[in-house]
């Protein structure tokens, strides 16, 4: 923390306090002056008092997370600092042992805010574990931590810091045994937008909680609406506009795009991904007021056609996309007699169903409603048949309950669209009867799924529920080499 800085916040405190403090009425032109010393002998008095420990540097390492960059042989580390530092990461094959560095960036998104440092490790062998340490030699360096990549994905979405330990605990067995290597958070990821003077603090405390997570396997994110600003109104401009999601985070592609990390897409293994902003520049979007994040349909009918190519195909014959918020969705909040109502779900299919469907994209992975729902292929609000093998259109799988308040009840009539903090603030009602396009939905429980992509031709999909670690929904899509 600056020294200046620390000054400027404490003599605001000083302010406030000394506004809060009775008047006397009898004193009018000399009232001031008095008061205002006092509120400078206050304000200096505190800065005297913290000297000592503001002038110490910190520059521990914090909060360390790990992202695909879209090369097989590449990982990125992003790591947190309070002050200043070199952005080093060293790595090797044997535990304590680094003959390998690399050094990255780092930045601020405000000058109160701390460091974001990012770099990547290179030149890695397949199947292979890797320990690192992050830092720098003069300002220290992380504990060690370790990571082996392989194509089985967790994916959730809507976590929050309140209520998604569990949630955490489940994932992060599972990656010990084996079962997962690589997260996907579909948006809303911290909630910190909600906790207004804690915005900083619950971005933190959120990278603290998931660290035995996402210091050992890939985290990608993708952009949520909880994502957009702060309610603090101190840094609500500042917040604005996904500033601190873009800064917090490094995605594929986003180092060196206009778009950052709203929109994004990799290859890995027999799987060409897609992630999307259901938040921004498509028409009709919810946050499109501020600044398009340039033309996301143009780039990705491109990204799509590219990918849908014979030879693309061939190599990587499943797409998927990843967003936010859901085209299909039978909570009624999103869906009336089975035809999308909300505002944005019909802005979504309009700009991208089209596109999808002409594409052969073959599963659409989103959270934001909090529950979970796998649909049937589907498309222009009709389902398109009820099998998985070789099916006509995409479908859609929403598991947007990872950590956000949920009821403990077992109506299956209706699903949970509480905020976290805001416990049981309202509850919706599912749409009934149950739209033809939905397949399975369940919102009585925290939740997480794992997709395992066999080879071109399977993909096998589990949700569990966190409660009890029990599998509440699974299928198995097959299909023929495109």
């Amino acid at each position: 923390m600056k020294l200046y800085e620390l000054r400027r916040r404490l003599t605001v405190v000083a302010a406030l306090r000394g506004k809060l403090s009775p008047a006397n009425a009898n004193e009018t032109s000399q009232a001031n002056p008095v008061f205002y010393c006092k509120m400078k002998g206050l304000s200096c008095l505190l800065l005297f008092a913290c000297v000592s420990f503001c002038l110490a540097s910190d520059t521990e390492v914090r909060y360390v997370h790990l992202a695909l960059t879209g090369n097989t042989t590449e990982m990125s580390v992003g790591w947190y600092t309070e002050d200043a530092s070199k952005s080093t990461v060293r790595w090797g094959d044997k535990p304590g042992d680094y003959p390998f560095s690399a050094v990255g960036t780092s930045s601020e998104w405000h000058n109160d805010y701390g460091y974001n440092h990012f770099a990547t490790i290179i030149n890695l062998r397949p199947n292979t574990r890797y320990y690192y340490v992050c830092g720098d030699a003069s300002g220290g360096w992380s504990r060690e931590f370790s990571f082996k990549s392989a194509p089985v994905k967790g994916i959730y979405g809507d976590m929050g810091t309140e209520n998604s330990q569990k949630t955490i605990d489940r994932v992060s067995a599972k990656m010990q045994n084996g079962e997962i290597d690589w997260i996907y958070h579909v948006g809303d990821i911290s909630y910190a937008d909600k906790h207004y003077f804690n915005f900083q603090k619950t971005w933190n405390s959120w990278f603290n909680s998931i660290q035995s997570i996402s210091a050992s396997a890939p985290y990608m994110v993708c952009p949520g609406n909880h994502e957009y600003e702060a309610y603090n109104p101190f840094i609500m401009l500042q917040s604005r506009n996904f500033v601190v999601y873009n800064a917090r985070f490094r995605m594929p592609q986003s180092a060196n795009s206009s778009h950052q990390n709203m929109y994004y897409s990799f290859d890995y293994g027999p799987v060409h991904f897609l992630s999307i902003s259901t938040e921004t520049s498509f028409d009709g979007a919810p946050f499109d007021d501020d600044h398009k994040f340039a033309d996301q349909v143009a780039w990705v009918t491109e990204d799509l056609r590219v990918a849908n190519l014979p030879e693309n195909r061939k190599q990587r014959p499943w797409i998927f996309v990843i967003g936010h918020r859901p085209m299909y969705s039978s909570c009624d909040e999103y869906s009336s007699k089975g035809v999308p109502t909300s505002k944005s779900s019909v802005a979504i299919q309009k700009s991208f169903e089209d596109l999808f469907n002409k594409f052969k994209v073959d599963v659409l992975f989103n959270g934001h409603v909090h529950s979970y729902e796998r649909n049937y292929p589907a498309y222009k609000n009709k389902r398109t048949g009820t099998s998985y093998v070789n099916p006509k259109n995409p479908f859609n799988i929403i598991t947007g309950c990872a950590g956000v308040s949920h009821r403990n009840q077992r109506d299956m009539s209706s699903c949970e669209q509480s905020l976290e903090g805001l416990k049981n603030e309202h509850e919706t009602k599912w749409d009934l009867p149950q739209p033809e396009w939905s397949a399975h939905r369940y919102g009585s429980d925290y939740g997480y799924g794992i997709l395992t992509v066999t080879n071109g031709t399977h993909l096998d999909w589990k949700f569990y529920r966190v409660s009890d670690d029990g599998l509440e929904d699974s299928v198995v899509v097959q299909k023929s080499f495109v």
